[in-house]
Formats: C-alpha cells, structure tokens, sequence
C-alpha cells in the first residue's frame, strides 16, 4: 500500500500543482513523511470518499432502504471528496506543529545543558556531544546521528548542529552553530561566545513560550465567561418565572 500511495504521489508532484507542494518538504518531515506519500495519501483519500458515498446510496438503493436520484450522492460525493483531502492535510500540519513546539523546549534543554557545561569549564566541543547525550527526544537522537556522522569524517561537531538545524528547520540552533563556526574562525574564545549565545537564545525561547501560554490562556477566556453566563441564565431565569 506504501508502493502504491508513493506512486500515485510521485504522479502528483509532476503536475504543476504538485510542484506547489515542495513547500510542505519541512514540516512532512517532521512527522516521517516525505511530500509524495502526502500527495498520494490527499489523492486516495479523495478517491475513496469521492466513491463511499455513492457506492453506500447503490446498496441502500438495492436493499429497498432509500430510493434518491443520482444528484444528491453525486453531489454528497463531491462534498465529501473536497472536505477529507483538506482535513487530512490540516491533520498533517497539527501534528507537524507539535512535533515543532516539542522540539523547541528540547532544545532549550539542550542549550542549558550545554551552558552549564561551558560554565563547568569543559571544551566547547565535549559540551556539544555530552549535552547530546542528556536526553532521549528526537532532537538528542538527531544530534547524536548527525555527531557520529561528522565525527566520521573528521569534521567537527559544530557541523553537525548546522545539520540538525536544516533538517528541523530550528533557527536557534542554526544561530549556535554560526556563532562557534565564526568563534573558530576568527580566533575568539570558542566556549565564551557558545555561553553567551546558548544563554540569550534559551531567555528567548522562554519568552517565547510565555507569550504562548498567554495567548492561550486568553484564547480559553471568552468560552469560560459564556458558560458562567449561561449557568446564571440557567438559574435566574425559573426565580424570574416563579416571580
């Protein structure tokens, strides 16, 4: 089933709308599927509901349960056969979403870990590959693969997390490897400026998911203040009626 949802994908993506669909590259890789499994998955699901409809009316028809024209399914069909691809893609960028939000407060754990090392004197790259190994996530477990990757070759761990960045798309990240690369380069305290760097960006990462909590919190106000005015309702209204 796999073969066959990656084919009909591959023959999506050759159309000019599938070409629109290379930007979803990042965010379908968050959740381990690449854009042609997605684009052969919105088209089945869209075949398969365009056809239930109308397959269930024929049945029903036979069986003497129903007895409707061609339109209304047809027109059900077509409904239904709009409604499931976008609901199965809005699905895919839920779950993407959260793998992203889950990423970002690993990372803030990754980036105290590493800061606390510096601040314990270790090289900046023995702070990387240990810090790597504190947790268990899948940025740890991408860090770690990508370290072992370039440790291979005989590059340095910096490399990696420029690696790990683009694969996740996560910027801070992206920003700690420009900072130790540039370090390097110009002959700067490698380890300083690393410390200083994993401690701005974790203060923003924390800020960040503050103004998230608030947000949410404000987003959950208004239904709370409707359901009080509706159980007040509830309540007054049989008093004013026994009045």
């Amino acid at each position: 089933m796999a073969g066959v949802t990656s084919r009909v994908g591959t023959a999506a993506l050759a159309t000019r709308a599938g070409a629109r669909a290379e930007r979803w590259t990042q965010p379908l890789q968050l959740i381990g599927r690449s854009v042609d499994e997605h684009l052969g998955i919105l088209v089945l699901s869209s075949l398969a509901a365009f056809m239930a409809p109308t397959a269930l009316v024929v049945v029903l028809r036979q069986v003497g349960v129903v007895s409707v024209g061609v339109w209304v399914p047809l027109g059900v069909s077509i409904l239904v056969a709009m409604l499931v691809p976008v609901i199965v893609h809005s699905d895919a960028l839920t779950r993407s979403a959260l793998v992203r939000t889950d990423l970002r407060h690993q990372l803030g754990a990754y980036l105290d870990m590493v800061t606390m090392l510096l601040a314990g004197n270790s090289g900046y790259e023995g702070a990387l590959e240990q810090a790597a190994r504190a947790g268990d996530g899948l940025l740890f477990r991408q860090l770690r693969r990508r370290m072992r990757e370039v440790s291979a070759g005989g590059r340095s761990l910096v490399d990696a997390l420029a690696l790990v960045a683009a694969d996740f798309g996560l910027v801070e990240l992206e920003q700690v490897a420009a900072t130790a690369s540039l370090s390097a380069t110009e002959g700067a305290p490698v380890a300083r400026s690393l410390s200083a760097k994993c401690a701005t960006l974790r203060s923003t990462l924390a800020a960040d998911e503050e103004a998230q909590a608030r947000i949410r919190n404000d987003k959950v106000t208004p239904p709370l203040v409707g359901m009080a005015l509706l159980f007040m309702a509830l309540i007054i209204y049989p008093a004013l009626g026994l009045g």
